[in-house]
């Protein structure tokens, strides 16, 4: 249904075959993709992978994640 020349954003899914527009958001991820790559956190055990888009420094955006979770205000008691 959707092709590789059609731009995404004015595009209307047809909501009989396909509810969730979930075609087109695979579509969006997957053009999404074609900038960047997933990273693993190193010595994360939930296997937590951040994006890091083409030109950007893997370690830095590694380093400003573990810094927004390590302190991150605790919301509960």
């Amino acid at each position: 249904m959707i092709t590789e020349n059609d731009p995404m954003l004015p595009r209307k899914v047809d909501l009989e075959k396909n509810p969730s527009g979930t075609e087109l958001k695979i579509a969006q991820h997957r053009e999404l993709e074609k900038h960047g790559r997933y990273v693993a956190i190193p010595g994360n055990k939930t296997r937590t992978r951040i994006f890091v888009r083409n030109g950007e420094d893997a370690e830095k955006k590694i380093a400003a994640y573990l810094e927004r979770i390590n302190n991150r205000p605790q919301k509960w008691n």
